[in-house]
């Protein structure tokens, strides 16, 4: 999965917020946990204890929003991980990356999570 397959159902252009393409996907916000990068425990369990990826353990795809020119070799490079969906793993995930900002969704597409410094934001299809 590429960060393209995003926008069949996000806009993608403005990175500063979760934009969702359909008007039936309801988009629910939180602010950021104080004591974690993004979400804390119980705000990661309130959005994904009924997900399927999350009871199945399934990988989801993780991506930055922008990409970083490397002024050395003038490379492009968008960050991006994979992660199978658990507290533990994303947990590590938060902890550890040089993201900034990401878009987190599944290989169905069916939801996604947007997390900037200041909040996050969770979209399902219906």
């Amino acid at each position: 999965m590429n960060f393209d397959d995003l926008k069949s159902f996000i806009k993608t252009e403005n990175d500063q917020e979760l934009k969702v393409i359909s008007d039936s996907w309801i988009v629910n916000k939180g602010i950021n946990s104080e004591l974690k990068p993004w979400l804390s425990k119980e705000q990661f369990n309130q959005i994904f204890s009924d997900t399927h990826e999350y009871q199945s353990n399934d990988t989801v795809f993780v991506f930055e929003s922008f990409e970083r020119i490397y002024k050395g070799s003038g490379l492009t490079k968008r960050l991006n991980e994979s992660i199978a969906l658990s507290w533990a793993n994303f947990d590590a995930f938060q902890t550890t990356t040089d993201i900034l900002y990401f878009y987190m969704v599944p290989k169905s597409l069916n939801w996604v999570l947007y997390a900037n410094r200041d909040f996050w934001q969770f979209a399902k299809g219906n």
